[in-house]
């Protein structure tokens, strides 16, 4: 029998520090995930080509929630996604250290 160590760890964390949240992909029925906030810092090009650092808001969630639900990683870009009393839109997706999860690079949805 093969423990999945990686489990063992991941499934407190999410349990301890996960946000409920809702995801909702375009065709598809709402998932009720949980997520870790993990806002980001990125460097963007400004209009006059300079480089200037700023954060996005940004998630992580479990690939194993996506492959339960059918969902792969670019079906979700441009869904919704709903924690902590604020809706968000996906921007892009992104692999995190782990091969577990996926982060989210979201932006509020107005």
């Amino acid at each position: 029998m093969t423990l999945d160590f990686a489990g063992l760890i991941e499934t407190p964390v999410y349990d301890t520090f996960g946000l409920p949240a809702i995801l909702t992909v375009a065709g598809r029925a709402a998932l009720s995930i949980d997520v870790l906030e993990s806002t980001v810092e990125v460097e963007e090009a400004g209009a006059s080509g300079i480089i200037i650092p700023t954060i996005k808001p940004a998630c992580e969630l479990r690939l194993t929630d996506l492959t339960a639900a059918s969902l792969a990683r670019e079906d979700l870009v441009k869904a919704e996604i709903v924690f902590g009393g604020v809706t968000y839109r996906v921007l892009s997706t992104a692999p995190t250290m782990t091969s577990r999860a996926l982060r989210l690079i979201l932006i509020e949805d107005p």
